[in-house]
């Protein structure tokens, strides 16, 4: 059973074996092998800058017989910044239901637009999810350029 909880300290680590898992994994899918390569190692080039989203920002995790198996982090308060799967446990619905709650959270935040920049892979996702394409990015890290979208997800506020 996969459960929801809020992040802790003891799961960093696992944390950045489900980043760079996912991007590993999946990231072939629309980006080049150098590419996978450098934003694969984001936690493990830039950990201060990782730890920093994670610790600094709301990060909730999916836990599958209480071990992290993805997770999702809103910073700052209106943008849906990271958002990470196991390959192994992808297809079961975990990133939409870790959507659902970062957009509750944000709301409950009185946030009325919901911000992300999503890669090639995780566009799909966020639009089933109602977000909307506001412009299409190209960004350059580690001397390569890759292709991002920043969308946006009108909130409803919370309901009393």
């Amino acid at each position: 059973m996969y459960l929801i909880r809020d992040y802790q300290e003891t799961d960093l680590s696992s944390l950045e074996l489900i980043y760079h898992d996912a991007v590993m994994a999946q990231g072939r899918q629309g980006y080049s092998d150098d590419q996978v390569a450098v934003w694969a190692s984001f936690p493990y080039l830039y950990p201060d800058e990782f730890k920093a989203l994670i610790r600094d920002g709301y990060t909730r995790i999916m836990a599958f017989q209480q071990i992290p198996v993805a997770f999702a982090t809103l910073h700052p308060d209106d943008h849906l910044a990271l958002l990470y799967v196991l390959a192994e446990h992808t297809g079961r619905g975990l990133a939409g239901r870790l959507c659902a709650d970062i957009e509750a959270e944000a709301a409950r935040r009185g946030v009325a637009r919901l911000r992300t920049d999503a890669s090639l892979l995780s566009k799909p996702l966020f639009e089933q999810r109602g977000f909307l394409l506001l412009s299409r990015q190209e960004v350059n890290r580690g001397g390569l350029v890759f292709t991002r979208f920043l969308m946006e997800k009108p909130l409803a506020p919370p309901s009393a």
